[in-house]
C-alpha cells in the first residue's frame, strides 16, 4: 500500500543556505558543513522515507544552481510519484524550460545526456519530470481534504469546515494558525533532526491537536444552515 508524504523548500544546490563559503542566508542557515553535504543529506532523507510507489507532494523551491539541477536532483530520488506545487524560486519549471541534460526514452524512462538530434519525442521539459505541476492543489485523503500551496494563508478553501492547509516558503518562521502547518525541510530538521518529509500520519498527529480558527465571517455553523452565534 502506498503512502502520502509532504515536504517543501529543499533548495537543492542553493549555495547560500548551506555552504562554508556562502554568506549566511537570513535565519534559515542549515547545519551542514558544505552544500554537497546538505544536498546529499536531503536526498538520503527522502529516499529512506519515501518509497518508489509512494506519493510525495513537494510544496515548492525545488532547486537552485541552473536548469540542469532540476534533473540532477530529481534523478537521485527513487519516488516516481512527485507532485510539485510551484514556489517563488521555481521559474525554470514554471516556464517549462527545455532540459539540456536528459532525454525521454519512452515507457517512463528518462536518461542522462542531451536529446537525440532529429527525434523530438526524446526532448524533455521541466514539467515532464513531475507527475503534476501547479501553483495550488486540493487533494482528498483518507484523513480529510488538504489545501496545498507554497505560501501560508490566513484563510483557505474550507478552513472553517476543518479542511487542512499545508505550505512552505517561510522556513519554519510562521506561527501555526488553525489546522495549517509548514511542512518544509527546516521544520523537519527541528521536528525530527533530519530533513525528511512528513508522512500523512505525522501531519495529522500535529493538526488534530489544533482547533479550527475562524478569523472572518465564516464559522462552522454556516455549514449546517444555522445562523452564526
Amino acid at each position: 500500500m502506498s503512502n502520502i508524504f509532504f515536504t517543501s523548500d529543499t533548495h537543492f544546490g542553493h549555495k547560500n543556505i548551506a555552504s562554508e563559503k556562502g554568506s549566511q542566508w537570513k535565519s534559515g542557515w542549515r547545519p551542514y558543513k558544505s552544500l554537497k553535504e546538505h544536498d546529499q543529506a536531503l536526498i538520503d532523507a527522502i529516499n529512506s522515507t519515501v518509497r518508489i510507489d509512494d506519493t510525495l507532494y513537494h510544496l515548492g523551491d525545488w532547486s537552485f544552481g541552473g536548469i540542469e539541477n532540476i534533473w540532477n536532483f530529481k534523478r537521485q530520488l527513487i519516488c516516481q510519484e512527485i507532485h510539485l506545487i510551484l514556489g517563488n524560486h521555481d521559474h525554470h519549471i514554471e516556464d517549462n524550460k527545455f532540459l539540456p541534460n536528459c532525454k525521454n526514452m519512452g515507457g517512463g524512462w528518462i536518461m542522462d545526456s542531451p536529446p537525440l538530434d532529429g527525434y523530438p519525442n526524446t526532448y524533455m521539459y521541466a514539467k515532464d519530470l513531475f507527475r503534476s505541476v501547479s501553483h495550488y492543489k486540493e487533494i482528498k485523503t483518507p484523513a480529510g481534504i488538504f489545501v496545498l500551496s507554497h505560501y501560508g494563508m490566513r484563510v483557505w478553501h474550507g478552513s472553517h469546515k476543518g479542511w487542512y492547509h499545508l505550505y512552505g516558503h517561510s522556513h519554519g518562521t510562521l506561527p501555526m494558525q488553525g489546522k495549517s502547518m509548514d511542512v518544509g525541510v527546516d521544520v523537519a530538521l527541528n521536528e525530527f533532526g533530519v530533513p525528511r518529509p512528513f508522512s500523512l500520519t505525522e501531519v495529522m498527529d500535529i493538526l488534530d491537536k489544533q482547533k479550527i480558527v475562524n478569523i472572518d465571517h465564516h464559522e462552522q455553523s454556516t455549514n449546517t444552515g444555522r445562523p452564526p452565534r
